[in-house]
């Protein structure tokens, strides 16, 4: 990826599966911390203009995404995707959405980053789109899933950063009013 392309006018996010009923697999600190983090994403996004998409896996199973996250996503960028296929690439409706909105680079955050995750970003590089995964708000059952998730995603040729570091390097200057919107969202998150 050249760093040039990572603008917000370039960019469009994705959460993937980000439901409730899996966090009982997962070390709840690490369910924090990624909840943390995709909360600053979503009203950073919100306030930078930058498309987003939500999908769950098997919703009348599995149940809906996370409330807190549901209660701060903005209406305007319409209902999550709920989809069976563990990758969002197999769901026509998720791959309309994404046509629809037509950016290069998919920001990627949700669940499981073995399985899910790493199936949807495969597509969205067949696709012809760059992915940047987040490190820090990707999680899965176990550390060594994760771990291993990460350096498939990493092979296949997907960005691998962390929130912070996407988020201070779309607003580029410590004086600019969205700096200090993350300044703020970060001081309440903390």
């Amino acid at each position: 990826m050249n760093w040039k392309d990572l603008t917000v006018e370039n960019i469009q996010y994705l959460l993937i599966d980000y439901q409730s009923s899996y966090f009982k697999l997962m070390d709840s600190h690490l369910v924090d911390l990624s909840r943390k983090n995709i909360l600053l994403l979503v009203k950073m996004f919100e306030q930078l203009g930058v498309p987003l998409i939500g999908t769950d896996q098997y919703r009348k199973g599995l149940g809906a995404t996370d409330p807190e996250v549901l209660s701060c996503w903005p209406k305007t960028q319409g209902e999550f995707i709920d989809k069976t296929t563990f990758s969002c690439g197999g769901n026509e409706h998720f791959v309309h959405r994404l046509e629809e909105i037509n950016r290069p680079i998919v920001v990627v955050s949700g669940l499981e980053t073995q399985i899910c995750v790493l199936q949807t970003t495969l597509d969205l590089l067949d696709m012809g789109k760059q992915v940047i995964v987040l490190t820090d708000t990707v999680l899965s059952s176990s550390k060594l899933k994760w771990q291993n998730g990460i350096e498939l995603l990493r092979e296949a040729g997907a960005h691998i950063l962390n929130t912070d570091t996407l988020l201070f390097y779309l607003v580029k200057r410590s004086d600019s009013p969205d700096a200090r919107k993350l300044i703020k969202l970060l001081k309440e998150t903390s």
